[in-house]
Order: structure tokens, then C-alpha cells, then sequence
């Protein structure tokens, strides 16, 4: 069985602060340095370790070829026995799924289309690295102060192999990641008897909207590159 470290305990020279998160192949903890500097360190499970040698080691092997601000910086690696992973850098911001969920902001049509336009450069350096991210969901996403995007957690990352780890991926989750943005301005009429819509007859989108995120999701056509999806983008910003 894993263990699970609490608060006060210590990995190398950090001192867990709490645990943030746990999946599949890892547990999530902040934790800081003996400056008072936050770190995240990610804990790999010792059965994904044992079953899954291959797939538990991506996420370090990606971060260590990709040096921009827009990820999390790898700061190092870690063994103590059966007990292993790495130490990433924190990230100071909300993630999305916070601010919609907790914060409850609504978003309008200028911060959706500029938040849209930083994650295809997010995700055109990804590719230009042959890497496809496979999770660009709302608490992956990190807004800072300054309004830079940072893009988190690099577990099911994979090395795009036009097979089972395609391109295409990271354009459907990034038509999801907006349409969680347009919904949040969203208020269903109460007086009406609401039947269950898809969600490109529920919102109030244009045309050029609609068709722009069918498309990213592969429903009504495909984009075959990064640079046809940010050419779109500009043309529907050009309509405010």
C-alpha cells in the first residue's frame, strides 16, 4: 500500500503541506523547502511502478524537453526506497475549475476568445514538440495574476504517434475547455419546459462560434493543423 504523507512529514528537504491530489498513477502534494518556497512533488504509485513502468516515467520525460513558462518547470527527482517521483514547480494562480466552480465568474465573449488564443499557443509549442496532452480540462489550466495561462499535469501526456495519441485529442479538449467558458454566462429559462439539448442548440452562439467548435471536436469537419484552427479564432474575435 502506498503511503500517504501528512502534513509535517518530509520527502528529501520538503515538508509536505497537504495533499492536493490523487490519481491513477500518483499522489499530488504541496509542500515547501526550507526557505518557505512551495513545490509540488508527485508521489508514483508503487503498483503503476510495477504494472506500467513505461507510462508512469512520461510525464517527467516530457517536462524535462519543454523549458517555457507556459509549464511547470521539472526541478528534480526523488527514490527513498520503494518510494519515488519528482518535484515540479508551484504554480501561484486559480485554475479554472475554481474560478467557475467556487468563484462562480462568468465570462465574456472578449476573455473567452483571449484565453482560446493563448491555449492554441499552448498547445501549437505541445505539438511543434511532438507532444500531445490529452487532459487540457479546467483544473489543468492555471490563470496567474498577469493573466498567463500555465498548463498543468503531464500524466497522460504522450509523444504523438498519429495512432493512438493524435493531434486531434488536444483540439477536442480545448472545444470542451470553451464550452465550459460559454456556459458560464448561461440561464436557462425557467418559464419553459426545457428539454435536454446538445450544447450547440442550449448556447447563444453564432454561427461562426458553433461551427468552430464542432469542428474542433471532430463533429461537423476536421482542422488538419493548428494554424487553420488560429485563423478561425481571429475571424470570430473580428466579429465583437
Amino acid at each position: 500500500m502506498d503511503k500517504h504523507y501528512r502534513p509535517g512529514e518530509k520527502i528529501n528537504e520538503y515538508t509536505i503541506i497537504k495533499i492536493i491530489g490523487e490519481g491513477r498513477y500518483g499522489i499530488v502534494y504541496l509542500a515547501q523547502d526550507t526557505d518557505f518556497n512551495k513545490v509540488v512533488i508527485k508521489q508514483l504509485k508503487e503498483d503503476m511502478l510495477k504494472k506500467y513502468p513505461e507510462k508512469v516515467f512520461y510525464e517527467e520525460n516530457i517536462l524535462k524537453n519543454l523549458n517555457n513558462p507556459q509549464f511547470p518547470k521539472l526541478l528534480s527527482t526523488f527514490k527513498n526506497n520503494n518510494i519515488q517521483g519528482y518535484i515540479l514547480e508551484y504554480i501561484q494562480g486559480n485554475n479554472f475549475e475554481d474560478l467557475i466552480v467556487r468563484y462562480e465568474y462568468e465570462f465574456t465573449r472578449e476573455e473567452i476568445y483571449m484565453i482560446a488564443s493563448q491555449l492554441i499557443s499552448i498547445i501549437r509549442i505541445l505539438h511543434k514538440n511532438n507532444i500531445v496532452h490529452r487532459d487540457i480540462r479546467m483544473p489543468n489550466v492555471i490563470v496567474k495574476k498577469n493573466k498567463e495561462l500555465v498548463l498543468i499535469d503531464f500524466g497522460l501526456a504522450r509523444y504523438i504517434d498519429n495512432k493512438t495519441h493524435s493531434k486531434e485529442m488536444d483540439y477536442w479538449y480545448l472545444s470542451d475547455f470553451l464550452i465550459h467558458l460559454y456556459y458560464t454566462s448561461y440561464y436557462p429559462d425557467s418559464n419553459l419546459d426545457i428539454d435536454e439539448k446538445p450544447w450547440f442548440e442550449e448556447l447563444d452562439l453564432n454561427k461562426y462560434e458553433r461551427t468552430f467548435l464542432k469542428k474542433l471536436m471532430g463533429i461537423d469537419g476536421k482542422y488538419n493543423s493548428i494554424e487553420e484552427i488560429e485563423n478561425d479564432l481571429k475571424i470570430i474575435s473580428n466579429l465583437i
